[in-house]
């Protein structure tokens, strides 16, 4: 029944668009005019002779349309061409090639006679404030900021962040770093990334460290509810310590994995891995992991809660630990 439905959506949408839509009836008639919306369990069309009808949804055998469309189909793959229905698939026509393949493959339509969206500029900032006392005085800051502009293709993403945290007047954290990072993909699956990081943690005792990369990037899953994009590249390190530890500087590999699931209407989880060793076995292995939950604080859509786990290991930190595990809970909010 889902599938039915969804079924019948594509070539509601698709007349949506056309001059003349056409929908033929159990009966065998064919009414023509202007689908103006879909319900539970009727179609709206708006004719010429009786302005606006209802017909009961059942009963509807077939809707045709001219329109041209552009079809995304799970595993990040594409389609284009007039649509018609095909038992339990969807007939695609373009030019004079025919094919035909299960609507549940599909993952939305869009006519391409339809306006283009640009690219978009999006703003998040979080922010969170811990102070306990008694046996144990702890307070901790943080504070981020995340600007990004996302196109149909491409995206390019700002952020800076800062942290400080001390535990019986001992400083546990005092971090702050930030980057930008452009990709862009020319196939479906297939496209190329830049990014460029600084940071300086007097606490790992990292007076500055400059990480660029670049290489190709490959989109593994393109669903409407999760995305999987793995990056390999080449990249150059420059780490200046505040100890005796001389400065180190060396080609890199640049390795990392994006993974991002809606699990509901609310809530969505999220999964960075990078690896970035030395070439050849020279200079400090890191590697970095962050996990992270996000849903909804009220109504606006403005509000949310971010909780998650960051591991970052060095294979030959400055200081003595070469794995800094950190739980966080923040507040964010973000605006266009």
């Amino acid at each position: 029944m889902r599938n039915s439905f969804f079924y019948l959506s594509i070539f509601i949408l698709s007349a949506s668009f056309s001059s003349a839509d056409l929908i033929k009836v159990e009966d065998g008639s064919i009414i023509s005019g202007k689908v103006t919306g879909l319900h539970t369990k009727t179609i709206s069309l708006n004719t010429d002779f009786a302005a606006t009808i209802k017909i009961d949804r059942d009963k509807v055998v077939s809707i045709k349309s001219k329109e041209v469309f552009s079809l995304k189909l799970k595993g990040g793959k594409n389609a284009s061409g007039s649509i018609s229905p095909n038992g339990k698939k969807i007939r695609i026509e373009e030019d004079k090639n025919v094919s035909s393949i299960d609507f549940s493959e599909v993952v939305s339509v869009n006519p391409v006679s339809a306006k283009i969206p640009g690219r978009k500029w999006s703003f998040n900032t979080g922010f969170d404030l811990l102070g306990k006392q008694g046996n144990t005085e702890e307070l901790s800051l943080g504070a981020n900021l995340v600007v990004l502009r996302k196109g149909l293709k491409d995206e390019l993403k700002f952020n800076l962040e800062y942290e400080d945290r001390e535990k019986n007047t001992e400083k546990t954290a005092d971090r702050i770093g930030g980057g930008v990072a452009y990709e862009y993909f020319f196939k479906d699956s297939l496209g190329w990334y830049l990014r460029s990081e600084l940071e300086s943690d007097d606490v790992t005792a990292v007076n500055l460290r400059s990480t660029t990369g670049a290489g190709a990037s490959y989109r593994l899953l393109n669903r409407d509810k999760q995305t999987l994009v793995a990056r390999s590249g080449l990249g150059y390190r420059f780490t200046d310590y505040d100890t005796g530890k001389k400065e180190e500087s060396s080609m890199t590999l640049d390795l990392g994995v994006t993974h991002k699931y809606q699990l509901n209407d609310s809530i969505s989880l999220s999964t960075d891995l990078s690896y970035v060793p030395g070439i050849g076995g020279s200079g400090n292995n890191r590697f970095v992991h962050d996990s992270a939950m996000v849903m909804p604080v009220g109504t606006s859509g403005k509000w949310s809660l971010k909780m998650g786990v960051k591991n970052e290991y060095e294979t030959e930190p400055a200081v003595l630990e070469k794995l800094d595990t950190t739980y966080y809970s923040r507040m964010s909010f973000s605006w266009d």
